[in-house]
């Protein structure tokens, strides 16, 4: 092999390391315990006020769409302002289960769990999501409690880093 190939392999094998590794940590801090209740953030002009709200979601046994695609819907991963360093490693392992269409960007708040954040009608494809990355199918939330993220424009689902 060639020095270049060599290289190439090694970085290869740091990858799939830290792809490892992200799972196992978000495997390992979801547990089985019951799910906390989600935090929202209100902006007024001049404060930042931060609430739990419980996420209102409808239970699958009552939803009668089945998930779209993975491929056809458009997902922004996220996160607070410390959790950076997941949403390469997490983007990636996404991608290999068939999220193709995944964007990052900047989160300003940082949540206490990592959360899956719908617009309507989108909940079975968060579920999924939720299910990909190893989260709880608890762990979604409609969009409308989601934290401000610049550039969410056609996001129809936001993985949003909480804190690890």
């Amino acid at each position: 092999m060639t020095r270049h190939r060599l290289l190439i392999a090694l970085v290869v094998l740091i990858a799939v390391v830290v792809v490892a590794a992200v799972i196992y940590l978000a495997t390992s801090s979801s547990g089985s315990a019951a799910p906390t209740p989600t935090t929202s953030t209100t902006i007024t002009s001049t404060t930042t006020t931060t609430s739990t709200v419980p996420p209102t979601t409808v239970p699958p046994a009552e939803r009668a769409v089945p998930p779209p695609e993975r491929a056809l819907v458009p997902v922004v991963e996220s996160s607070g302002p410390s959790n950076g360093a997941h949403v390469a490693p997490q983007a990636f392992l996404l991608g290999t289960v068939g999220w193709s269409d995944i964007r990052p960007l900047n989160g300003s708040v940082a949540l206490t769990q990592t959360t899956v954040f719908f617009v309507e009608g989108l909940q079975a494809a968060a579920e999924m999501l939720a299910v990909d990355a190893g989260l709880p199918i608890t762990s979604v939330a409609p969009m409308v409690g989601a934290p401000p993220v610049a550039g969410l424009s056609n996001a129809q689902l936001l993985f949003y880093y909480g804190a690890a």
